[in-house]
């Protein structure tokens, strides 16, 4: 059975040929990727699949929460 999302990304931070390093790298791909659909205008997301608001909004949520990790 294929591991879920969650697994998948666990064992990328946990167990990566370079250390630690892997989660500096997936720490900021999150952040470029959460910036440049925060700054999308949220119709433009839109697809058969998701609603461009609900994307938008995770990208904001996914900001706040970086920003709360690393200004505290």
């Amino acid at each position: 059975m294929p591991s879920t999302n969650v697994e998948f990304v666990t064992e990328l931070m946990e167990f990566s040929a370079h250390g630690a390093l892997i989660q500096a790298f997936v720490m900021q791909a999150l952040e470029q990727y959460a910036r440049r659909v925060a700054e999308t205008d949220p119709q433009a997301l839109d697809t058969p699949m998701v609603s461009g608001q609900a994307w938008h909004g995770c990208a904001l949520e996914v900001l706040r929460k970086l920003k709360q990790r690393f200004e505290t």
